[in-house]
């Protein structure tokens, strides 16, 4: 009996835990952000400023397009430049 419930316990827990991830890793903005705030090795807080400074840029440049859109651009733009 133990050892049913510490089963349907565990199986439970992953289920949670797949669903956490797939519903993570399915939001393609987060993911960009997350990179960006990885890739330019600032304290978090200089990084998310950082962040909001380029996407300013490009919304004055490039007006309508999607969030996304802009973080492509900017990941892109820093891949280039570090090579």
């Amino acid at each position: 009996m133990n050892g049913t419930v510490v089963i349907a316990i565990v199986v439970a827990l992953g289920i949670v835990g797949l669903i956490v991830w797939i519903l993570r890793s399915t939001d393609p903005v987060a993911r960009m952000r997350s990179q960006y705030l990885r890739r330019v090795h600032l304290p978090r807080a200089q990084a998310e400023e950082s962040l909001a400074r380029h996407m300013a840029r490009l919304q004055e440049r490039h007006p309508g397009k999607s969030e996304a859109w802009y973080l492509h651009q900017i990941l892109a733009d820093l891949k280039r430049d570090r090579r």
